[in-house]
């Protein structure tokens, strides 16, 4: 599955979700269906090249994880993300089997190796883990749509149950490349008194897992 879109991120605190929710509320968005946790493995390659990509400001940039929501093993997919500038192009698979929540990384570990035609150039390894509760929202006229982040947390890969609290909350807008122009008309009329920032829940959880010497 194929999914080309723009994102536009804008980063608040870590207790703005009610002002988020009022924000679109009163501008027609409502709330399409129930908050769920996404679970997300990051993969770099042996250079961390998708991480210095990013924080070094390369306009074409990648990242490969694996994701599943709330505690369904049972449904985990594979996703190759490329963005250029806001543009992105998400490539989404599902892996054919059931992992043991015992063995999350052993299991993913085996399905590259046997299937490293999956993944293009495949050289990579396991990084770092990131949680968050999502929850989704879309405009009156179906053009725009919105997620918000909260209670986002990382952990190394070798340390799972060593958490990290990222203390933010993540406003994000999505949209089809032939609604960019409704995007910013509408972003313009609202007058919001906030401004699009760069955001990747991958790269802050990599600096704060790297400097707390859990990345390597």
């Amino acid at each position: 599955m194929n999914d080309f879109r723009i994102e536009k991120k804008f980063v608040f605190g870590k207790f703005y979700e009610s002002n988020i929710i009022k924000i679109l509320l009163t501008n027609g968005f409502t709330e399409t269906f129930s908050s769920r946790k996404i679970n997300s493995i990051y993969l770099d390659t042996q250079n961390f090249d998708f991480a210095k990509d990013n924080i070094n400001g390369v306009n074409k940039r990648k990242k490969i994880r694996f994701r599943w929501y709330n505690n369904n093993l049972n449904e985990i997919f594979l996703e190759e993300k490329n963005k250029q500038n806001f543009q992105v192009n998400k490539i989404v698979s599902k892996i054919p089997f059931i992992v043991n929540k015992n063995y999350i990384v052993r299991d993913l570990q085996r399905y590259l190796d046997e299937n490293n035609n999956k993944v293009s150039n495949y050289n990579y390894k396991f990084v770092l883990k990131t949680n968050y509760l999502r929850s989704y929202w879309i405009s009156s006229n179906k053009q725009l749509r919105a997620t918000i982040d909260t209670n986002i947390k990382t952990s190394s890969i070798n340390k799972l149950n060593n958490l990290f609290d990222l203390n933010e909350t993540i406003l994000e807008f999505k949209f089809h490349p032939n609604n960019e122009d409704y995007f910013r008309k509408f972003y313009s009329l609202q007058n919001f008194n906030f401004r699009a920032k760069k955001f990747s829940k991958y790269i802050q959880s990599f600096n704060i897992l790297d400097d707390s010497g859990l990345i390597n």
